[in-house]
């Protein structure tokens, strides 16, 4: 009898800008802050902010122990982008004992934005 696991063929992320960051993401990383990037997860946190919840995309170890939260956006005309900029934001500020960043992009061209 032979066993297919199933969970294998459901694409885990919302968008193509997700998955190409999922697969460069740590190169980006480790380039930006000098760092080897240890850990990656996909939406592991669901954070409680003013006014409701932030779920950032992609959570990363460097090798420093520094954590960093990565919310990925193909652009700045993509729908949601405000909302998801505000929550960010709203994150940072209130979580300032980490790092939090956006990724603006897709495929092999990103911007990467700590926010302060």
């Amino acid at each position: 009898m032979a066993r297919a696991n199933l969970a294998a063929l459901v694409d885990p992320y919302r968008s193509n800008a997700e998955r190409d960051w999922a697969r460069l993401g740590a190169l980006i990383l480790s380039d930006e802050f000098g760092e080897a990037v240890l850990l990656t997860l996909y939406e592991p946190i669901r954070l409680s902010i003013p006014g409701g919840h932030y779920t950032p995309d992609f959570l990363h170890i460097l090798e420093d122990g520094r954590t960093l939260f990565v919310e990925v956006k193909g652009s700045k005309k993509q729908k949601g982008y405000r909302d998801a900029r505000s929550k960010l934001r709203a994150a940072a500020e209130i979580f300032n004992f980490w790092t939090f960043a956006e990724a603006r992009g897709g495929g092999e061209e990103w911007v990467l934005e700590v926010v302060e």
